[in-house]
């Protein structure tokens, strides 16, 4: 990693605008929090005064600074964001690619419980990638949340949680044999771009080049060690069932996402107890690096939590055209 955690160097300038930029640096903070023995870096846009709060941190593939896109619209309707790395991902410390699921779960309550200190209610969190589903462990029905959204939803061990990876029982082989080498030799790696098919991740238009910038980024996902692989496998039923969620959850679902099945997600989703907001993203993959989609889809979430009480002035702008982003509202 760089000395410097990778502020200084500009390599990650080549994923925005000099516009945008220039409104991350003018508005942004930072810090580490500790969670257990490990240095966590924590990104903050702060508002002047009260103001609702979003946690989030990202997915296995990236770090935070490169999803800005996700975090600024955030902070222009009003909101403070606290966005952590993941142990050993981007600007956090731990062994780079060897955080497993116990170390994110532990990461999450840090950085929840860091943001409640400082800014109190009303606090929310929200995943887009396996940190939905790390985002949902963690926080289903803790009194310091009011609402959550995420992307994906499943238990791990879940054969089609690792959709990619194929059918049920190719899944299971790889599971038995991650269990057998993981527990000779943990910190083995394999190449970053290996285990997950990046195009299959993003793939919005111009997304080709996106992947190639992020490949070459000295702070992404450049290896994966076999706990971290075992981590993601393995079954952990959820410590709080859906049927018993009562926390309200918003599920936003890309229904050409070729990394978790749209008929998994809604399938979760369904049995979900509590409040609950689904989105259809129709005709949209897993996720699209550009501007428009990132917008799009916090002015989903943006509403979602002004519902359950986000006390914001600012109103998130028209969602989609054509239906493309067609909402569908279940009571509690």
């Amino acid at each position: 990693m760089l000395a410097d955690g990778g502020l200084a160097n500009d390599y990650w300038h080549r994923y925005f605008t000099p516009e945008e930029t220039q409104e991350i640096v003018a508005n942004t903070k930072h810090t580490h929090i500790i969670s257990g023995s490990t240095p966590i870096f924590v990104r903050i846009y702060e508002q002047p005064h009260p103001a609702p709060t979003v946690v989030m941190a990202h997915g296995m593939l990236v770090y935070g600074l490169i999803l800005a896109r996700l975090q600024l619209p955030f902070f222009r309707a009003g909101f403070n964001v606290v966005q952590f790395d993941l142990p050993g991902l981007g600007m956090s410390g731990g062994p780079r690619g060897g955080c497993t699921t116990t170390d994110i779960f532990n990461a999450w309550r840090t950085a929840v419980d860091f943001a409640h200190a400082r800014y109190g209610d009303p606090l929310f969190a929200m995943g887009v990638a396996e940190d939905g589903v790390t985002c949902y462990y963690v926080n289903a029905n803790s009194p310091k949340i009011r609402a959550l959204s995420i992307h994906t939803l499943f238990e791990y061990g879940d054969a089609r949680g690792v959709y990619w990876v194929g059918g049920a029982m190719r899944v299971r082989m790889q599971a038995t044999g991650l269990a057998v080498a993981s527990a000779a030799r943990p910190t083995i790696s394999v190449k970053g771009t290996e285990g997950i098919p990046w195009e299959d991740v993003f793939g919005g238009p111009g997304d080709d080049e996106y992947i190639k910038i992020l490949e070459d980024d000295p702070l992404a996902l450049q290896k994966v060690e076999l706990r971290m692989a075992r981590s993601l496998i393995r079954k952990q039923p959820a410590p709080v069932p859906f049927e018993q969620c009562r926390t309200p959850v918003q599920l936003i679902a890309s229904d050409e996402n070729r990394i978790w099945p749209y008929d998994l997600v809604v399938e979760n989703y369904n049995r979900l107890g509590g409040p609950k907001e689904f989105v259809r993203l129709h005709g949209r993959p897993q996720w699209e690096s550009n501007r428009e989609f990132h917008e799009l889809y916090c002015d989903h979430v943006i509403s979602w939590f002004q519902d359950n009480g986000a006390f914001t002035t600012v109103q998130p702008g028209p969602q989609g055209a054509a239906g493309a982003w067609a909402v569908r509202r279940y009571p509690g």
